[in-house]
């Protein structure tokens, strides 16, 4: 196991399926409610990950989706490398399965 992954490979075998309910766009974050006391504001990235999330692919999966969706809109000729996606996923995950707007199947 890489030093570099070390949370990725802990969870990429993982299916996560996100809890809540979304409220909508506040004009800076996007507000996902697991109840009326406990509302959360997440950023774009994190909303988007959270969005994807619906216990039919693992983690590994969601990784490369999102690695080749952002190349297809990247100027950057050489695309977006899943490398460097896989570390910061896996810990946007980890922190929505901390405040439970995730869970793993």
């Amino acid at each position: 196991m890489s030093q570099k992954n070390i949370t990725y490979d802990r969870i990429r075998e993982f299916k996560p399926f996100r809890e809540g309910n979304d409220l909508g766009f506040d004009g800076q974050n996007y507000l996902v409610a697991l109840n009326e006391n406990n509302v959360y504001a997440l950023a774009v990235g994190a909303y988007y990950v959270w969005n994807l999330c619906k216990g039919e692919r693992t983690v590994e999966e969601l990784v490369k989706d999102i690695t080749t969706e952002l190349s297809n809109v990247s100027e950057n000729k050489e695309g977006i490398n899943e490398e460097e996606l896989k570390e910061p996923i896996a810990i946007i995950l980890e922190q929505l399965a901390k405040v439970g707007l995730i869970s793993y199947k």
